[in-house]
């Protein structure tokens, strides 16, 4: 078994020269500064984990409730494109309905003057020229 990469033999080595180069009245105040740091260490460790698991469920939360209101948003344009699609139907037959009833190919409409009796009012005076095009502003 290893312990950051040192195993047994490398830690009883490093203990022996401890005790050699520290001296046996030393350290147990030694132990004890190393253990404080230990846990200092790790109480700082903890508040940074913390800190970011704070920031991290803070932004999931903005990020489901900003997905909430996308999907409401798409949820709403789908119903509303449902109901235009639907009124351009009804458009679409009422035109259909519309121009089938006006349609003029299978109606004759005679051209019928009223109140001028002379034959040569009635009828249309002959084009003297070529059909000039609708002027467009």
């Amino acid at each position: 078994m290893e312990f950051l990469g040192i195993g047994y033999q490398e830690l009883l080595l490093v203990l022996v020269l401890l005790l050699i180069v520290v001296g046996p009245e030393r350290l147990p105040q030694m132990a004890y500064q190393i253990g404080r740091a230990v846990r200092q260490m790790q109480m700082y460790a903890r508040a940074v984990r913390d800190e970011f698991k704070d920031e991290i469920d803070y932004l999931d939360e903005q990020y489901k409730t900003i997905r909430g209101e996308v999907d409401q948003a798409q949820r709403l344009m789908r119903d509303e494109q449902a109901k235009l699609d639907s009124g351009l139907r009804e458009v679409n037959a009422s035109i259909a309905e519309a121009t089938s009833e006006l349609s003029l190919d299978d109606k004759v409409v005679p051209f019928v003057a009223t109140g001028n009796t002379n034959p040569a009012a009635a009828e249309p005076a002959a084009p003297t020229g070529p059909a000039q095009p609708p002027m467009v502003f």
